[in-house]
């Protein structure tokens, strides 16, 4: 009983601090974009400046975040996570020391690199610590983490800018996530073993025994290359993310500048959007963590194929609502609505592929199977931005939503054709 009530105790401490952690590298990731217009009334600084500095940030950001996921599986995912979350407030801490664009672009290029670490940590300690029947609630749950930071996060930065200096905002936040680091350091540990608890995580491989006796996998990245399943979940990956993407990033610009709708109403499609989120990827780790609970983790399919399928007929019935149902005519409620189910199923679909990733892969490749995953889902994001905008340039942004649309019954096509395929990623092993 008491060592039950010690692993609960670590769970708990783990993820608080993981948590608040991550909602202080969202906000140090947002944070120039937060203070960008106090900046440019204090100063020259042209577009062209301002898109150095975020792109650098962007650049670093997508390839340290894959790196970072192959190489949390060689290292401590506590070690990354609070030397992650330590730079990140370092560059913020000396930010407003510089004033030269190049300084910016520079440390801000040092904070994406930084920023990397963070969420590949936080998937290999969810792994090693929450059983497949918890991973997708613990999940989810931790990814609300980027929400909360984003809703909070602008309005501190406003007020702080407002009535006191931009630089100020930065250095709050800098100096919060250097403390917090520390504090992650010591709260945080790698895997029940390091603290004398046993491990209750059932692996997906078979294990063969080392030399001294203890086990280990014998997967490699290859493995994890030739693995059809592992393929399937980046390409949906890559898909869902980019519906994600263009979504939240164009939807704004397609009720005001196409459907001739009103700034406000467009705002309260945003944010419906964004409640849609937090609630369906909480629910999506939920309810789906109640079916593992019954099946188990499955050599063919997921138990989270249901949600994930149903998912996407919502998203592809939605969009085309949003596409041919809605106009300046339609009422309030009705665009709520239709934004709500967006963000419910895009998000709650993205929570469930970063958990297919490290559920179906050998623990010691977890890492590295969702840094697969995740690469193609920066894919998608790329796609969604200047490619999309060409789309729209030529055939409108209803052309652009089309393409959306067909997108996600495309992923609903293609969840239909792979709902029993072997879903083991790596090899299997045999026994020395």
């Amino acid at each position: 009983m008491a060592s039950t009530t010690s692993y609960f105790r670590h769970q708990a401490v783990i993820f608080i601090a993981m948590y608040l952690g991550y909602a202080l590298y969202s906000a140090t990731r947002k944070s120039f974009t937060y203070v960008m217009p106090y900046i440019i009334e204090e100063r020259e600084v042209s577009k062209s400046d301002l898109g150095l500095i975020i792109s650098s940030q962007t650049f670093a950001y997508g390839i340290s975040k894959f790196i970072s996921g192959v190489f949390v599986d060689r290292l401590s995912p506590r070690l990354m996570f609070s030397f992650g979350l330590f730079f990140c407030g370092v560059a913020n801490l000396v930010f407003p020391a510089f004033e030269a664009i190049s300084a910016y672009a520079l440390l801000w290029f040092v904070n994406g690199i930084a920023q990397g670490f963070g969420w590949p940590a936080c998937g290999k300690i969810l792994k090693q610590w929450f059983t497949p029947a918890q991973l997708g609630t613990y999940w989810s749950l931790l990814s609300t983490s980027t929400n909360v930071a984003g809703v909070l996060s602008p309005v501190v930065s406003t007020i702080i800018a407002a009535f006191y200096d931009w630089r100020l905002c930065l250095q709050i936040q800098g100096a919060l996530a250097v403390i917090l680091s520390f504090l992650c350091f010591f709260m945080i540990t790698n895997s029940p073993n390091d603290v004398g608890l046993e491990n209750v995580i059932t692996d997906t491989g078979d294990k063969v025994k080392s030399e001294k006796g203890k086990e280990k996998g014998t997967d490699t990245m290859s493995d994890l290359l030739a693995s059809p399943f592992m393929w399937v979940i980046s390409i949906l990956f890559a898909l869902v993310f980019g519906v994600t993407t263009g979504c939240t990033d164009w939807s704004s610009l397609y009720l005001i500048q196409e459907k001739r709708m009103t700034a406000e109403l467009a705002s309260g499609f945003a944010s419906a959007l964004q409640i849609g989120a937090v609630i369906g990827s909480i629910a999506a780790g939920y309810l789906t963590d109640i079916q593992m609970a019954k099946h188990g983790i499955q050599s063919h399919g997921s138990a989270r194929y249901p949600l994930l399928t149903s998912f996407m007929l919502l998203l592809t019935i939605s969009l085309h609502l949003l596409v041919y149902w809605t106009d300046e005519h339609s009422p309030q409620y009705w665009l709520l609505f239709i934004g709500f189910i967006i963000g419910n199923c895009t998000f709650g679909s993205v929570s469930l592929f970063g958990v297919l990733a490290i559920e179906h892969s050998p623990t010691h490749l977890s890492g590295s199977a969702h840094a697969i995953a995740a690469l193609g889902a920066n894919v998608g994001g790329v796609l969604a931005g200047l490619p999309l905008s060409y789309v729209a340039n030529d055939y409108g942004w209803s052309g652009a939503f089309l393409i959306m649309e067909i997108t996600s019954a495309i992923c609903l096509l293609i969840l239909v054709l792979t709902w029993s395929m072997p879903s083991k990623i790596g090899k299997r092993l045999k026994k020395e």
